[in-house]
């Protein structure tokens, strides 16, 4: 296990997320990166597909902070687990969302990313409803 500041995830959850920064999207993610378990729109990928999904998720939270508890790396694979904290823009709410992030690293980006994270609890948090189809 590598010291957690050393790690890619570690950098891209600083730098994109807690310093607000979508210029560090283009500077740690390949243009052609695959991602799954978050909403781009169908077909996105790499660094500017991404950033869709970052425009969309930074307009409806604000103040996000997301600590990275611990990381695991193992050649070109790195996994955190992470814990989102936020403030709902619409209802002035905190949330609080666990999860983990995997992702294979090539040429010091990221490649691909797996994204799991409480969204039930997030929905839940800022008082949706799940209601049946």
């Amino acid at each position: 296990m590598r010291d957690l500041n050393s790690t890619l995830l570690y950098n891209w959850f600083e730098e994109v997320w807690n310093r607000n920064d979508e210029n560090a999207i283009d500077k740690l993610m390949t243009e052609d990166a695959a991602f799954s378990g978050i909403e781009t729109g169908e077909g996105a990928k790499g660094a500017s597909g991404f950033k869709l999904f970052f425009r969309d998720f930074t307009k409806q939270f604000h103040d996000i902070n997301i600590v990275v508890e611990q990381v695991v790396s193992e050649n070109d694979m790195e996994s955190a687990r992470t814990v989102i904290y936020a403030t709902h823009a619409e209802s002035g709410k905190s949330i609080v969302v666990p999860g983990i992030c995997m992702i294979r690293v090539s040429n010091g980006k990221i490649a691909e990313a797996w994204n799991n994270y409480d969204f039930l609890s997030l929905s839940q948090q800022i008082g949706q409803k799940l209601v049946p189809a």
